[in-house]
């Protein structure tokens, strides 16, 4: 009876050593190394040169509506509350043309979920590389999940103006 005290109260030990430097490690000591616009330029050459060669010709673009957001405000050094805006102009990539229909159907969904995410954006965010592919990847993703289908592809930004 001692032997299995004994025994439970290491295995406990271990395991909550165990935790504990997972913790420490994860927290603690290693750091994702940041998104740069050199490293994700390379991971899309890298990409493209993988993929086969697609004929630009055969791209069908949908383009919406220019759109004029307040982003999410802050407090600045001085107490006052300061507003951002952004505005912009996007293009969806499409799969194919008989698609255009289904996207068309629900233009004012997508426009809306594309300001939805806008508005709680921060300028900083928007100011950078990543944060605009992590706002890119967010209209794919919503529109995709909206229309049931990987329908949409890639988004491309023809105007974007922050201030």
């Amino acid at each position: 009876m001692k032997k299995i005290g004994l025994i439970l109260g290491l295995v406990n030990s271990v395991a909550i050593a165990a935790v504990l430097g997972l913790f420490l490690y994860t927290k603690v000591l290693y750091k994702h190394p940041p998104i740069t616009e050199a490293s994700v330029r390379v991971k899309i050459e890298q990409a493209e040169a993988k993929s086969k060669p697609e004929d630009p010709s055969k791209r069908v673009l949908y383009p919406l509506d220019p759109i004029t957001v307040n982003l999410d405000g802050f407090t600045g050094a001085d107490g006052k509350p300061k507003t951002h805006f952004a505005s912009l102009t996007l293009a969806l990539e499409i799969r194919k043309e008989k698609d255009r229909a289904k996207v068309d159907s629900v233009k004012a969904v997508i426009l809306d979920q594309v300001i939805q995410n806008l508005a709680k954006k921060k300028f900083e965010d928007l100011n950078q590389v990543q944060g605009r592919y992590v706002f890119k990847s967010q209209i794919i993703d919503d529109s995709n999940a909206y229309l049931k289908a990987p329908l949409v592809t890639d988004v491309y930004f023809t105007e974007f103006m922050l201030q």
